[in-house]
């Protein structure tokens, strides 16, 4: 039997499920960027570029959270589902990772889990343009 955590979470994926899978969300790609170890003979480092194809929801700031420095003008809350469109656990997105939602490409500047006893039901990300 599910406990209550567990129903959350799949509360949480079945609502941010893209519109054409019966949620409120569209899809979107997570772009996780992890840097390689420096090549002295081309003077660069290699750059791993991890996709996961998700869903998500995006709201704007209201402006009395506005406030010019931490949020700016512009940026978005994006509410990310728990689970990717194969039915796997999202990873947890980290600041410089990149989203590809609606059309837009956004770099995430902030995460804040939602976390229940250690059980992770979604993201909620500060992202922008």
């Amino acid at each position: 039997m599910a406990d209550i955590y567990d129903r959350a979470k799949a509360s949480a994926a079945r609502m941010l499920a893209p519109r054409s899978k019966g949620g409120k969300g569209l899809e979107l790609s997570l772009l996780q960027i992890a840097n390689g170890e420096y090549d002295p003979e081309t003077g660069t480092g290699g750059e791993t570029i991890t996709t996961f194809e998700g869903s998500g929801f995006r709201e704007n700031y209201s402006l009395k959270d506005i406030d010019g420095s931490l949020i700016r003008q512009g940026d978005v809350k994006i509410l990310i589902s728990p689970l990717l469109l194969d039915g796997a656990d999202t990873p947890k997105p980290t600041t410089q990772d990149k989203l590809l939602f609606d059309g837009e490409t956004y770099t995430v500047q902030a995460v804040d889990p939602w976390s229940y006893a250690g059980l992770v039901v979604g993201f909620s990300v500060q992202a922008r343009k």
